[in-house]
């Protein structure tokens, strides 16, 4: 897959390719997908048209926080089978192109045989281009093909999701996202409390643009070199830390992929080192026995 940034590239000429924000890159999103491979043309190619950062960080001056940041996104898509990623430095300046000028741009630097987008899509200055205005404005230059949202008890959106995982509801998220939440990042070297417990732990440094769910503890299932061993993840604030059931070996400095399957229990205070451990041990047996479904 091809990562693409704010340039004419000539393998995007004539591709079917889709545009949106795509954080999380949930079950709306993978519908977009699978609707562009159905499309794409013998020897096409199939792109992702996105921004960085997300419009919605900018526009609403908000903390800017991913359900999955730029290298994550990638491998989803990679997964997915696109073929190339076009990103646009999305600014202020940017931001306040009119619609028709946002058409032209992707016509002249992507020059798309096919574009397909959500019907809740808005583009150019204060958001005033809508999905039925694109069919309008694009009609010269490339076809667009808008697609219904897709729902599960609600429509299913980024901020819907951002906001059941950072009220620890994980099970809900992972059936809107259509996958497990997934957080990747770096083991570096702790204090080594969990070894003199008898609970040994990897430390894991997320980016700080990464959404953390709620504190708690977690049962969770971290890959490392293409195999999954069962975990239990202390979450609090930026501080992961995870013992994993049936492993071992030597981690540091490697990179893993955290995925969560469900919140166990609140962070709590313990008198001793004893009760701290009796109630690790308590933990490991939860996730021990707690299904999938």
């Amino acid at each position: 897959m091809r990562i693409l940034i704010d340039k004419r590239y000539p393998i995007t000429k004539d591709s079917v390719c889709g545009i949106g924000s795509f954080d999380g890159v949930h079950r709306g999103h993978q519908e977009i997908v699978r609707y562009l491979k159905k499309l794409v043309e013998p020897k096409k190619q199939v792109g992702i048209i996105t921004f960085v950062p997300l419009p919605f960080f900018v526009l609403k001056s908000a903390p800017i926080i991913y359900l999955t940041v730029k290298h994550e996104k990638e491998e989803f898509f990679r997964e997915l089978g696109v073929d190339f990623i076009y990103y646009f430095k999305f600014t202020e300046k940017f931001s306040q192109l009119k619609p028709a000028n946002f058409v032209r741009l992707i016509a002249e630097k992507i020059s798309p045989s096919t574009v397909v987008i959500g019907e809740n899509f808005h583009f150019g200055k204060d958001r005033k281009g809508s999905a039925k205005l694109l069919l309008q404005l694009a009609i010269d230059n490339f076809s667009v093909r808008i697609l219904p949202r897709v729902k599960e008890e609600g429509t299913i959106s980024s901020t819907r999701i951002r906001e059941l995982l950072l009220l620890g509801h994980i099970k809900a998220a992972n059936k809107l996202l259509g996958r497990e939440y997934t957080i990747t990042g770096r083991v570096i070297k702790g204090k080594g409390k969990g070894r003199k417990l008898g609970f040994p732990t990897i430390n894991i440094k997320v980016k700080r643009e990464k959404l953390i769910p709620l504190d708690g503890v977690y049962k969770v299932k971290v890959l490392i070199r293409n195999k999954e061993f069962l975990g239990a993840m202390f979450c609090q604030h930026n501080l992961l830390e995870v013992h994993l059931l049936s492993f071992s070996g030597h981690l540091y400095k490697k990179e893993v992929a955290i995925k969560l399957f469900k919140r166990i229990r609140n962070i709590e205070r313990f008198p001793t080192n004893e009760t701290l451990g009796a109630a690790i041990a308590r933990d490991i047996e939860v996730v021990r026995g707690i299904n999938y479904d």
